[in-house]
């Protein structure tokens, strides 16, 4: 679900439900994120945050709501699914 809050556009990943099958842009984007937190030893959610802040957007992950994508503006997202499709 698509939605727009504090003007801010939001794409639900997975709606609280985490056994749920992810959308396959995003499951491509977090393996690249994974792969590259394993090999650094780093979170992979530091690593998709950085991976997506230069286009204005985050992975907000909550306990109840589940994960979503934050974009200043829609067609950042539509880069993001072009490019991991």
């Amino acid at each position: 679900m698509n939605k727009i809050i504090n003007d801010k556009f939001c794409v639900t990943v997975t709606a609280g439900r985490f056994d749920a099958e992810w959308p396959d842009y995003f499951e491509h984007f977090w393996d690249a994120c994974m792969q590259a937190a394993v090999k650094n030893n780093w979170q992979p959610i530091s690593v998709a945050n950085y991976e997506l802040k230069p286009m204005g957007g985050r992975l907000i992950q909550t306990s109840t709501q589940g994960w979503y994508l934050r974009w200043n503006k829609e067609s950042s997202h539509t880069l993001l699914v072009l490019k991991w499709s």
